[in-house]
C-alpha cells in the first residue's frame, strides 16, 4: 500500500517459480518465467557468502533465500554455470550507499568462459532508504534498507555448460559488490513492424534517447487512433519524462528487452475516471523510471490512471518507477499478463477503489518498496478481480498479496516468498477505509515460503497467511482451500484486530515449519479447519490468550500436527527441524539418441519438503549419464531447485542410470532412475520403440512391426479402412527413409497398399511428408518398400497412414524402420511427390525493408514475411530450385492473422532455367489475399514448365505501398 501501516515485522529471501505439489492439485506453481534463476551462494565463488538471515535492515536478509555472497577484494568473484542455453544476463546485486545518501556508481567486470566479456554498470541510485515511513535518502536517520537492484545486459548465444563470471577486477571501484542472484533467459530477436502501423520513429521520436520524445509519441498515438492503427515502439530507448496517455488505441514494441520509454517522470496513463480509457492494448516494451525517492503525492508510476473496456497489457517490463502499476477506477475489465515488476519505491501494482472484473495473471513482482499485487477498495467496491498464477518475491514492506476490502475477489495459483517488514505473504484486511470484503473472497492454491514477519511496534509475529479487521467486522465468505505455507517466520495463519472475524474456512491447508504457532488469535470470531495439517512448529498449535469461546476454532477430519495450545510470554521463533527432499520426476528416459552423442538436458526439480536447510553433499550419475547441480550446498527450507541431467549413450539399446543426490536430508541419499536407449545413426531408429496403430487384429499387434522380425506383422482391423501405425523415436530425430516390410514368404503374393507418411514433434501436430501413393509389396524383392522421406524431415514420430491393400482388407506391416538418411526409393511405382520445393531455397529479391529479408518467404513460416522497398514499384522476388525442375503451381500466401487485412497484389510469373533469360509463364494481373480464407493465393503454372529459378514480379499493392509475401511456395504437381 502507498499509505503507512499500523504494524507488522521483517524475514526476507527469495527464488524461482518452480515448486512441487503436496496435494493431488498443483500449489502455488505462481508465474510461467522465461529464464533461470541461479542462487550466487550456490555458485562457484571465492567471496564471502552471508546469511542466512531474516533480521530488518541487514543486508542478507532482502537477499534471495536470505542468503547472498559479499566481493570485497580485487581477484573475488562469483561464477555460474549456465544450465540451459542463454543469450542474457540479469544480475541482483546491491552496491554501498554514498556518505550524502545519493549513491554511487561502479562497474563490475563480467567474464564468459574465462574471457572478459564487458563490464556491467551498476548503481546505489535506486536503493537505500531511511527512516521511519514513508523513508528519507538521509542516512543520518538510520534504519536503513531497500539495498538490492538489477543490471541487464545481452550476451552472444552461449550453450548449457557455459560458464559467466562476475568478478573485481582493478578499476572496479565499489567498496564492496554483494551478489544476490542472476537470471539466464534465450531472449528471442526483437519483434517485426507489424504490417500498416505507425512506428514513433516516423513521427521523430529519438531511439538513441537523446532528446525528448514524448511528442512524437503523442502524435503517433493520435494519428494511429484516427486511422485505426497500431502504434510501433522499434527497437531503441526512447526518453520520456511525462505522461503519455493512452485512448483506443493498441501500443506495441519490439519485447522488452529491445523497445524501451525511459526517464524521469516517465508513465504510460489512462484518462481520469470518469472519463475513462478502453480499449487500450500494451504489449512488449519496458519502462524504465527514475525514480530515487517515495513520495506519494508524485504520480510517477509506469502505468496508471484508468484501463478499462477490455484494455490488456502483456509482457511489459517496468523498474524504477514508485509503483510499477497503480490504476484509480472507477473501472471495468482490464487483463494483466505476462508482466515483469521489479525495484520500486512502492506497490508492484495495486487496483485502487472499484475497479471490477479485473485480471493480474503470469505476473513476476520482486524487490517492490511496498505490497508485491494489491487490491485497495477505498470509498469503492473493487469486484469481481483475480490475481492469479503470479509470483511475488521479496516486498521490502508489507505484504505479498494484500486485499483491502471489496467483493468476490479471487486469489488463486501464486506464489509469494520473502516478506521482509510489516507485513505477511497473503493478507485480507478491512483496513484504510476500505469497503468492507464481501460476497465470497476465494484464496485457492496458493503457496507462501518464508512469509510473515516480526512486526516493529506490535513487537509480535505476524502470519504467513492473516486476517485483520482494524476498521470493521469481517462476515465475507472466506474460502481458504489447497494451500501450503512453508517456513514460515513466525505463526503460519493469524487472525487480529478491533472486530470479530467470521465464516472463514481452511480445506487442505499443509503447514510445513512455522517459527512459532500454527494458529494465532488475537481477535474474536470463528473459523472452521477441514484437513488441515502442520509440522515443524516452533512453540505450539494455537496461541490463544483471550479466553475460552472468544474465537470458535471448529476442526473436522484430517486435522493433525496443531493440538496443543499457548498463552503466555511471546516467544523466540524456533529453528525448523530437519526434513527431507523429494524429486520430480521421479524418473527420466531420454528416448533415442545416437552413440558418441550427448542429447538435451532434462531438468529434476529437488524440493527441500521440510523446515530447515538440508546440506548437499554431492550430485552423481551412473551408467551413460551424466548430472549438473542447480542446487549448491545446501537447499533452504520449503526451496527447489534443479539438476540437469543428460544421456551420452556408449552403445546400443536400452541404458540405465541413476542419478544421486546424497546429504543432510531424511532418508539420503535420493535418488532419481534414468534410462534411455543408444541407437546406431546409421541404424533402424525404429527399431524397439514404441508403435501404435488405430486398431489391431488379435495377436496382430502394432509391437510387432518395431520388434526386427519380419515374420511376424501387425494387421489392423478388416474392413475398415483408413488405418494408422505410428512409431514413437523417442525425441525429434533427423529421419531421411522409412522401410517397409511384409513376411518374405512367398505365400504372402504381391499386394500394393496405398499409404501416405507424415511427421510430427509433438505427437498431436501431423504434417504430410510423402503424400498418399500406392506401394507394391512383392516377395520376388523380399516384400520391401523403401521410401525417402523430404530433406531435412526433423520428427519425433512417424505415421503411415494406409487407406488400400490389394492383397487383404487391411493395414499389414511385418517391419516399420526408419532410417537417419535416404536409403533411395523402390517399387510402389516411383517417387512421391516431394512436396513444397521451393522451402529454404535460396531466394533473392531488388530490395528489402529492414528486417523482412528475402529469405522469409521459404523459411517455412507464414507469419514472418518478406517486403520490399516502399514506394519503389515494380519488385521482384526469384527463387533457385537449385536443378531445373517441373513446376506446375505456385502458392503464394501472407501473414494469416486478421491483423493483415485484405488486399491485392498485381504480379507476374517467369521462369529460367540459366538464371540469365527469363520467359513469362503467367502474365500479370491482380491476385486478391483475403484473411478470410488464410490469406493465400494458387497460380497455376503452364503444364509443360521446367525452371531452375522462378521470378514474382510486383507491379502493385492495395494494402501497402511495397510488395509483401509471407511464403513462396511451388509444387511439382
Amino acid at each position: 500500500m502507498l499509505r503507512a501501516l499500523t504494524a507488522l515485522l521483517c524475514a526476507v529471501g527469495g527464488l524461482t517459480a518452480v515448486t512441487t505439489p503436496a496435494h493431488a492439485v498443483d500449489i502455488g506453481t505462481g508465474a510461467t518465467l522465461p529464464y533461470i534463476e541461479q542462487q550466487a551462494e550456490n555458485a562457484a565463488t571465492n567471496g564471502t557468502k552471508i546469511g542466512p538471515d531474516r533480521t530488518f535492515t541487514h543486508l542478507a536478509s532482502e537477499a534471495s533465500e536470505r542468503k547472498a555472497v559479499t566481493l570485497d577484494a580485487q581477484g573475488e568473484y562469483v561464477e555460474f554455470t549456465l544450465t540451459q542455453p542463454a543469450n542474457s544476463l540479469v544480475l541482483r546485486y546491491s552496491l554501498p550507499d554514498s556518505a550524502d545518501g545519493k549513491g554511487i556508481d561502479a562497474p563490475l567486470s563480467l567474464y564468459v568462459n574465462g574471457q572478459k566479456s564487458k563490464d556491467l554498470q551498476l548503481t546505489s541510485r535506486y536503493g537505500w532508504y531511511y527512516g521511519g515511513y514513508p523513508y528519507s535518502n538521509n542516512p543520518g536517520d538510520g534504519n536503513a534498507h531497500h539495498f538490492y537492484d538489477d543490471v541487464r545486459t545481452l550476451l552472444p548465444d552461449l550453450p548449457a555448460g557455459t560458464k559467466v563470471r562476475v568478478q573485481v577486477d582493478v578499476g572496479d571501484n565499489a567498496p564492496s559488490y554483494t551478489v544476490d542472484l542472476a537470471d539466464f533467459e534465450q531472449v528471442a530477436p526483437a519483434g517485426a513492424q507489424p504490417s500498416g502501423s505507425l512506428s514513433i520513429t516516423d513521427y521523430g521520436a529519438d531511439a538513441t534517447g537523446a532528446t525528448e520524445a514524448s511528442d512524437a509519441i503523442d502524435a503517433t498515438i493520435a494519428a494511429a487512433k484516427a486511422q485505426g492503427r497500431t502504434v510501433w515502439i522499434p527497437k531503441g530507448t526512447f526518453k520520456v519524462t511525462r505522461h503519455i496517455v493512452v485512448d483506443q488505441v493498441t501500443v506495441k514494441g519490439a519485447g522488452p528487452w529491445y523497445s524501451v520509454l525511459s526517464g524521469k517522470g516517465v508513465g504510460v496513463y489512462g484518462k481520469w475516471a470518469p472519463d475513462l480509457s478502453t480499449g487500450v492494448h500494451l504489449a512488449d516494451f519496458a519502462i524504465w523510471g527514475d525514480t530515487t525517492e517515495r513520495n506519494d503525492s508524485d504520480q510517477v508510476n509506469g502505468i496508471g490512471g484508468t484501463l478499462g473496456g477490455g484494455s490488456t497489457i502483456d509482457n511489459l517490463w517496468i523498474e524504477h518507477t514508485k509503483v510499477g502499476m497503480w490504476f484509480d477506477g472507477p473501472f471495468d475489465g482490464l487483463t494483466i499478463s505476462n508482466c515483469r515488476l521489479r525495484d520500486f519505491t512502492a506497490d508492484g501494482l495495486n487496483f485502487h477503489k472499484g475497479i471490477t472484473n479485473s485480471i493480474v495473471q503470469g505476473t513476476h513482482v520482486r524487490n517492490s518498496g511496498d505490497d508485491g499485487l494489491a487490491m485497495w477498495a477505498e470509498s469503492a467496491t473493487d469486484s469481481g478481480d483475480t490475481f492469479r498464477n503470479n509470483t511475488v518475491e521479496i516486498p521490502v514492506l508489507a505484504n505479498g498479496i494484500a486485499i483491502y476490502g471489496g467483493k468476490d475477489i479471487s486469489v488463486t495459483d501464486n506464489l509469494v516468498k520473502d516478506t521482509v517488514t510489516q507485513g505477511g505473504g497473503i493478507h485480507v484486511g478491512n483496513r484504510f477505509s476500505a469497503v468492507p470484503v464481501a460476497g465470497t473472497i476465494t484464496l485457492a492454491r496458493n503457496r507462501t515460503v518464508r512469509a510473515g514477519v516480526l512486526d516493529p511496534n506490535w513487537q509480535f509475529g505476524v502470519g504467513a497467511l492473516w486476517f485483520y479487521s482494524l476498521d470493521a467486522p469481517m462476515s465475507a465468505t472466506i474460502n481458504v482451500t489447497d494451500t501450503e505455507l512453508v517456513d514460515s517466520s513466525y505463526e503460519a495463519i493469524h487472525f487480529i484486530g478491533n472486530s470479530a472475524i467470521t465464516n472463514v474456512h481452511f480445506s487442505n491447508v499443509t503447514i510445513t515449519g512455522a517459527g512459532t504457532f500454527a494458529l494465532q488469535l488475537q481477535t474474536t470470531g470463528s473459523a472452521t479447519f477441514d484437513n488441515v495439517t502442520a509440522t515443524g512448529l516452533g512453540a505450539a498449535g494455537v496461541y490463544d490468550c483471550q479466553g475460552a469461546g472468544a474465537f470458535t476454532v471448529t476442526k473436522g477430519a484430517g486435522d493433525t500436527g496443531w493440538d496443543s495450545s499457548y498463552c503466555g510470554p511471546w516467544p523466540d521463533p524456533a529453528a525448523p527441524a530437519p526434513g527431507g527432499l523429494t524429486v520430480t520426476p521421479a524418473s527420466l528416459d531420454f528416448g533415442s539418441q545416437d552413440i558418441g552423442t550427448t542429447s538435451a538436458g532434462k531438468q529434476v526439480t529437488v524440493k527441500n519438503t521440510g523446515s530447515a536447510a538440508v546440506t548437499v553433499d554431492s550430485v552423481t550419475a551412473g551408467g551413460d549419464f551424466t548430472a549438473a547441480s542447480g542446487c549448491g550446498s545446501s537447499i533452504a527450507a520449503g526451496a527447489t531447485c534443479t539438476v540437469t541431467a543428460a544421456f551420452r549413450p556408449t552403445a546400443t539399446g536400452t541404458r540405465s542410470g541413476t542419478l544421486t543426490i546424497a546429504g543432510s536430508a531424511a532418508g539420503s541419499p535420493t535418488t532419481v532412475a534414468l534410462t534411455g536407449t543408444g541407437t546406431d545413426p546409421g541404424g533402424n531408429l525404429a527399431l524397439n520403440r514404441p508403435m501404435s496403430a488405430t486398431s489391431a487384429n488379435g495377436p496382430y499387434t502394432a509391437a510387432n512391426a518395431a520388434d526386427g522380425n519380419a515374420a511376424t506383422y501387425w494387421e489392423s482391423a478388416n474392413n475398415a479402412f483408413p488405418q494408422d501405425l505410428t512409431t514413437d523415436l523417442g525425441s525429434a530425430r533427423t529421419a531421411g527413409n522409412v522401410t517397409l516390410k511384409l513376411p518374405p514368404a512367398t505365400a504372402w503374393a504381391t499386394r500394393a497398399q496405398t499409404l501416405s507418411v507424415l511427421g510430427s514433434t509433438d505427437g498431436s501436430s501431423y504434417a504430410t511428408l510423402v503424400a498418399s501413393k500406392s506401394y507394391t509389396f512383392d516377395p520376388a524383392s523380399g516384400n520391401t518398400v523403401s521410401v525417402d522421406l523430404p530433406s531435412g524431415t526433423t520428427a519425433r514420430y512417424l505415421r503411415l497412414h494406409i487407406t488400400a491393400n490389394t492383397g487383404w482388407p487391411a493395414g499389414q506391416i511385418s517391419e516399420f524402420e526408419a532410417y537417419a538418411t535416404a536409403q533411395g526409393d523402390n517399387g510402389g511405382g516411383g517417387t512421391p511427390d516431394p512436396g513444397n520445393v521451393a522451402l529454404n531455397k535460396p531466394v533473392t529479391a531488388t530490395s528489402t525493408t529492414d528486417v523482412y529479408s528475402a529469405g522469409r518467404a521459404v523459411d517455412g513460416n507464414a507469419d514472418s514475411y518478406w517486403e520490399s522497398a516502399n514506394n519503389a514499384f515494380p519488385q521482384s522476388l526469384t527463387l533457385d530450385l537449385g536443378a531445373t525442375t517441373p513446376a506446375r503451381r505456385l502458392v503464394l500466401k501472407l501473414p494469416p492473422a486478421t491483423a493483415w487485412a485484405t488486399r491485392a497484389q498485381t504480379l507476374s510469373v517467369l521462369g529460367s532455367t540459366d538464371g540469365s533469360s527469363y520467359a513469362t509463364l503467367v502474365a500479370s494481373k491482380s491476385y486478391t489475399f483475403d484473411p478470410a480464407s488464410g490469406n493465400t493465393v494458387t497460380v497455376t503454372l503452364p503444364a509443360t514448365t521446367d525452371a531452375r529459378y522462378l521470378r514474382l514480379t510486383f507491379t502493385g499493392n492495395t494494402g501497402w505501398p511495397a510488395a509483401q509475401l509471407g511464403e513462396l511456395e511451388a509444387y511439382t504437381s
